[in-house]
């Protein structure tokens, strides 16, 4: 009978034993990499978040590098390199364009759609390392048909969102249905398509290569690292329609919720630009602010609530200067939360809602941080209007207990799609335990769409404002990833 192949590829981050990391386009750039560093043998490696539908048999140990080849090691020896996927592309040469972008809990209606929509038996095959060869056969001509006309029927909240099937991106066989019974207008769609760079071919700018085309004029090419540097501004640079909100929860304090949020949204500004706002959602008092570029004002969330009713149009954005606290060269705004301690919200869910309805005429994106109770209705509101979930998580135990706490809360709630599309933030303490973080990212998988892990940063530790330049750039770089992966999901 015949089949068809289908090819799965990803970018690489491969983190070194300094805690180093370079992203890579593609697995041979990966082995040439980890290869040509001076560590002594033997040489482990391990793959970290492969999904346990995905994994294969050796994922778990991981491998020896002899030379630019792994080798398949039983050995649970502490690994000199750890490899990390993201940006997944499926290749189906029996489609126009041939690549597109899918999350890994796609990958099985992905490949059983591609199987009822030729006919054949499809396999799908990946070079990275731990992921095995997953395999569908058509379904019945029935079966298939009634899956897609179920597809087209899910639609979403917001209407100026396109359908999508079970809350994420539509698989290839429902899209066809689904864009069929969608109007989308030419100008929002063309607005909004992925665009070729001209900057992704751009001469070097960084590195020795930047250096020497500086200096001497010459046009090298950008090595890896700025390429795919590039590709995750891009990401995050691309177009959108109509305001979007990211939310950022754990009901445990101290998990980097709002150390997320303040760089989720100082990298937007610098990298993205516009008007974004970072909101203290908090229930009672957080401490955003603190952590914020101080204003020539104490106004807080509750000050602009008394006059929210001022904000009616577009027109009005000047007025919203006595109470936003403008970050520098970060360009963003900061909304700090009420300042009144206690055991009584002073903002209620209808509030919230009032004042999103009102900010989003003025910012395109806004990341919101919230309190430590699932059960408040503020913080229930805040996570209705997200169109991403942001999970922050710290390796450690109690924070990571209770972030699995606030999943359970979410699910419970009915917010499974949203924690389908949802983003996990995994914060490093000084001393990171390896062997939870493996344990964390399991957990995870299955349950949200991609996670992230942010080294330790000392400029981080005190708790008091945060400064961009004097973040390690590896931590800049990591919150670049991060971003990326949160526009993806918008």
């Amino acid at each position: 009978m015949p089949t068809q192949t289908l090819h799965l590829s990803g970018q690489i981050t491969v983190t070194d034993p300094t805690d180093t990391t370079v992203t890579v386009a593609t697995m041979t750039a990966a082995l040439e990499l980890m290869a040509k560093r001076p560590y002594p043998a033997p040489i482990h490696v391990q793959a970290l978040g492969v999904p346990a539908a995905m994994r294969d048999d050796v994922t778990a140990n991981g491998w020896i590098l002899e030379g630019t080849t792994l080798i398949p090691s039983d050995s649970p020896a502490t690994a000199t390199y750890t490899l990390e996927y993201g940006s997944y592309r499926v290749q189906d040469p029996h489609r126009a364009g041939n690549s597109s972008a899918v999350a890994l809990h796609q990958l099985s209606t992905v490949l059983q759609s591609a199987a009822d929509r030729t006919g054949l038996d499809t396999t799908l095959v990946s070079d990275l390392p731990g992921i095995r060869t997953l395999t569908a056969t058509p379904a019945a001509p029935d079966t298939a048909m009634s899956g897609h006309l179920a597809a087209a029927t899910d639609t979403s909240e917001d209407p100026g969102h396109p359908a999508t099937v079970t809350g994420q991106m539509a698989t290839p066989a429902a899209m066809a249905t689904v864009t069929a019974t969608v109007s989308v207008s030419t100008a929002e769609a063309f607005a909004t398509r992925k665009q070729a760079r001209t900057a992704a071919s751009a001469p070097a700018q960084e590195g020795w290569r930047g250096a020497l085309n500086r200096v001497l004029g010459t046009k090298l090419a950008p090595g890896q690292q700025e390429e795919s540097t590039r590709t995750l501004r891009a990401t995050v640079q691309q177009g959108l329609a109509g305001h979007r909100t990211a939310v950022v929860v754990n009901i445990k304090g101290g998990a980097s919720k709002t150390t997320s949020t303040y760089l989720l949204s100082a990298t937007l500004g610098r990298v993205r630009g516009g008007m974004i706002l970072a909101w203290d959602n908090n229930e009672n008092s957080g401490n955003l602010a603190d952590r914020a570029l101080p204003a020539a004002h104490s106004h807080t969330a509750l000050d602009l609530l008394e006059r929210i009713d001022d904000f009616t149009t577009p027109e009005h954005a000047d007025r919203l200067a006595g109470f936003i606290r403008p970050q520098g060269e970060n360009r963003f705004h900061v909304l700090a939360s009420q300042n009144e301690a206690g055991d009584k919200e002073v903002i209620d869910a209808t509030a919230f809602r009032k004042m999103h309805a009102a900010l989003r005429q003025f910012y395109g994106l806004a990341i919101v941080d919230t309190g430590n109770a699932s059960t408040a209705p503020t913080w229930q509101a805040a996570v209705d209007v997200a169109d991403v979930l942001v999970i922050a998580i710290s390796n450690r135990e109690d924070a990571a207990r209770r972030a699995f706490t606030t999943i359970d809360a979410l699910r419970r709630q009915g917010y499974g799609d949203k924690l389908n599309n949802a983003v996990a933030l995994i914060t490093q303490p000084s001393n990171p335990n390896a062997t939870r973080l493996a344990e964390i990212e399991q957990t995870l998988d299955g349950h949200i769409r991609a996670t992230v892990t942010i080294p330790f940063d000392p400029a981080l530790e005190d708790g008091g404002e945060i400064i961009w330049e004097a973040l390690h750039p590896r931590t800049q770089h990591a919150y670049l990833r991060a971003t990326a992966a949160v526009i993806e999901g918008m």
